[in-house]
């Protein structure tokens, strides 16, 4: 009798089980890691159209769209992609675009993950906002992958209040 028993636990202990995932798994899951130091405009702007909208579009595309669409030289003398650039890139792709300016947190955390630029120790970066959770901003950061910071700080680093939206046309 303890066989059986012994038996129907494992059966049942198996069939609960879920596959052991790495921390760096969970941490990049559903985002686009930039591969390059400065391309992190690229890497997010793949993340939204991925995993948002449902276009598979990797890191290298969308950096090679976006180039293809502005001056190189600019890009790099400014030291990335521009909001502009990725506008191009999502418009030449059938999205709609539209960019922000002095958003509150109530109008970025009703947009549906929204690209926003931030300056954290002196460089400027680009990530998405996943929305906000008990008192948290979550964010899918192309440097770093999901993470989770206090709403203060994310004020002190958003810059402007900008927000960038891509959404699918109205049909």
């Amino acid at each position: 009798m303890r066989g059986l028993a012994f038996g129907f636990l494992a059966v049942w202990l198996g069939a609960q089980a879920q596959p052991v995932r790495s921390l760096l798994e969970i941490r990049q899951e559903g985002v686009v890691i930039q591969q390059w130091d400065t391309s992190c405009g690229a890497a997010a702007l793949a993340t939204v159209l991925t995993y948002a909208l449902g276009d598979p579009v990797s890191e290298k595309a969308a950096a090679q769209g976006m180039l293809r669409r502005t001056d190189p030289l600019k890009v790099k003398v400014r030291g990335g992609f521009s909001l502009l650039d990725m506008k191009r890139y999502a418009v030449s792709r059938g999205f709609v675009t539209e960019g922000f300016r002095n958003l509150s947190t109530d109008e970025l955390f009703a947009m549906k993950m929204p690209i926003v630029p931030v300056e954290e120790y002196g460089n400027a970066h680009f990530v998405v906002v996943r929305g906000l959770r008990e008192g948290r901003v979550d964010l899918a950061d192309p440097a770093f992958g999901n993470r989770r910071v206090p709403l203060e700080r994310f004020m002190k680093v958003w810059k402007d209040g900008i927000g960038f939206a891509i959404t699918r046309p109205a049909s």
